[in-house]
């Protein structure tokens, strides 16, 4: 089957599902670069509610909460947000937080595609550690950091691993003027390099100095590792 017939079969399976229950989730397993994570299509043309995404959880998992959230949504009652929900995890409460828009390009490509590139709202679900801590508050387990972005603001740093990540920037690029147009992500360790060419002399930065150093290298923050992405100017 090729790329294009796979993302047709795709597209009628999702059609079909909304058609058949008002909405549908489409699930994404974790890889190198980010988080597993799940989203709901049809809530919005459907009931006029928000979608809904959800990371960091198995994905049997996340299908079924967000499944279990749109069945509340369809029988009329709407998610509240930023308030404790003890309904859709047994013994544990989540949290409903709205998603800036300028965060759903990044995660919601087929939402994109159904609604025609049109602007829709949505809610993100946060879990709470083993201690009861959301990501935001103090004492939030570390293990955990990583596996929940804050998506209710516009990122300035959208990679999920450490800022302070030990990355190889070109000497050319940091101190030279060069713009970036080659991009590695090592599959040995996971280290990010970024250079005017791959035969560029190296320097070692925290990953968010190479950030600030150009914000579109945010774009690559889900290029798996042994990707190699590159481009022709800036």
């Amino acid at each position: 089957m090729s790329h294009e017939e796979h993302n047709t079969q795709a597209e009628i399976n999702i059609k079909n599902d909304i058609e058949k229950h008002g909405w549908t989730v489409c699930l994404f397993e974790a890889d190198t670069a980010t988080p597993a994570f799940a989203y709901t299509i049809g809530l919005w043309k459907n009931f006029n509610h928000p979608e809904l995404i959800a990371f960091g959880l198995p994905l049997d998992t996340m299908h079924a909460i967000l499944n279990d959230a749109g069945d509340t949504i369809k029988a009329g009652n709407p998610l509240e947000t930023a308030i404790n929900n003890f309904d859709i995890l047994e013994l544990h409460p989540v949290q409903f937080r709205q998603v800036s828009a300028d965060n759903i390009p990044d995660y919601f490509g087929y939402a994109q595609w159904f609604y025609d590139c049109e602007a829709f709202p949505a809610l993100q679900l946060f879990w709470t550690d083993k201690g009861g801590k959301f990501p935001w508050e103090p004492e939030f387990e570390e293990s955990y950091q990583l596996d929940q972005p804050l998506l209710g603001q516009k990122l300035d740093f959208k990679f999920f691993e450490p800022r302070n990540a030990a990355t190889f920037i070109a000497e050319e690029v940091l101190s030279g003027g060069r713009p970036i147009l080659w991009v590695w992500h090592d599959s040995d360790d996971g280290t990010w390099s970024f250079a005017n060419k791959s035969s560029d002399k190296m320097l070692i930065v925290g990953l968010d100095e190479a950030v600030a150093h150009d914000p579109a290298i945010n774009n690559l923050f889900n290029l798996p590792t042994d990707y190699i992405a590159t481009r022709v100017s800036v």
